[in-house]
């Protein structure tokens, strides 16, 4: 009787994961400067229309 041969089947390296950036909030794009600022640096301005929304630096020089 024959023997059967197994096959030694390599198995393809995993690649190390890498680690994704952890989720800094929601953030929102000053329209002045525009700059990425998270939600709570963010100020609504009313006084024009359409209402624009900016960061704090930007709305102290709105004043």
């Amino acid at each position: 009787m024959a023997q059967a041969k197994s096959k030694v089947v390599a198995k393809p390296k995993v690649e190390a994961k890498t680690k994704k950036p952890a989720p800094q909030g929601v953030t929102f794009k000053c329209r002045l400067c525009e700059k990425q600022r998270p939600i709570s640096e963010m100020k609504v301005i009313k006084r024009f229309r359409p209402v624009i929304i900016v960061c704090q630096d930007c709305e102290k020089g709105l004043q």
